[in-house]
């Protein structure tokens, strides 16, 4: 086995997303990939002390060596020849928002989900499969008495779904594009209460059983409330069309093409919610 020669720190946020950074095209090693924050360690640096160390000259972002989940030893050959490096993992409440890119092409929070379509740097591609086991158990959940919400996605024949375009005047997430849905009062249930607010919003009444289950996301509603929340998501099939549909909050509730989801302005809920959405068995049994 060879010396620690760098090592690498993976934050996980309460929707499992990683922050990766995109290197540039003036990266020594692995120019034009994305890999997790890190490099080489200094003389008489340890592993866990040269990651964090990396991570706040990287993103601004301080850990304390104490939160971090070491996930072993690794080898990596490049243009160096095989150097091993250590890889760390930690869970955080930050978001894009909170993290400064002070070296490559950005340094944002990513959907594990869409990690088959990037291009990965040597050892985010090696490590990867770790981060991937630690992740499953120690992802932060929002705490049990955090707020819930509840919403439906409803898919016409065409594999289309209903989307709320929201104005200027709510709390969370003003002229975004969303879910219907809202919060869950007293002693309601997520089913329940999605279905109710979806009633409320577009006057579409459903039975209990018209729903599919589709998941319990994280959404970081910290802007607003100070929190990571709740939302559980459901979906039904429908034969209505946007003429069915009675807006009765934000500007306009329609049918939108998928295709042109990744071009809307989302949510922070969204941003999670639809892309497993769409990904999901529960939309490929009611798409065409």
């Amino acid at each position: 086995m060879t010396g620690t020669h760098f090592a690498s720190v993976v934050l996980v946020d309460p929707r499992g997303w990683l922050l990766m950074q995109e290197r540039d095209d003036h990266a020594p090693e692995w120019p034009d990939t994305w890999g997790f924050p890190g490099g080489g360690l200094e003389d008489g640096e340890t592993p866990a002390a040269g990651a964090v160390r990396e991570l706040a000259e990287e993103t601004g972002v301080v850990v304390d060596v104490a939160q971090l989940h070491d996930l072993g030893h690794f080898e990596q050959g490049g243009p160096r020849g095989v150097l091993g490096f250590r890889c760390f993992a930690a869970p955080t409440e930050l978001g894009n928002d909170d993290v400064d890119c002070r070296e490559g092409r950005q340094m944002v929070f990513v959907d594990p989900a869409t990690l088959d379509d990037l291009t990965l740097a040597g050892p985010a591609a090696t490590a990867l499969p770790a981060v991937r086991a630690w992740a499953v158990h120690h992802t932060p959940v929002p705490p049990d008495d955090a707020r819930g919400f509840a919403g439906v996605i409803l898919v016409d024949p065409r594999g289309w779904i209903l989307l709320q375009e929201r104005d200027e005047h709510p709390r969370i997430d003003p002229d975004c594009w969303g879910l219907s849905g809202g919060h869950l009062e007293p002693g309601e249930t997520p089913a329940e209460g999605a279905l109710r607010e979806l009633e409320e919003e577009t006057g579409v009444r459903l039975d209990p059983g018209d729903l599919r289950a589709v998941g319990a996301f994280a959404n970081d509603h910290r802007a607003s409330y100070g929190t990571w929340d709740r939302m559980w998501v459901y979906a039904a099939a429908s034969d209505l069309t946007d003429a069915d549909i009675d807006c009765r909050e934000g500007r306009r509730i329609v049918f939108v093409d998928p295709a042109t989801v990744p071009s809307l302005r989302v949510t922070k809920g969204a941003e999670a919610i639809l892309p497993a959405f769409l990904r999901s068995d529960v939309y490929a049994t009611m798409a065409p």
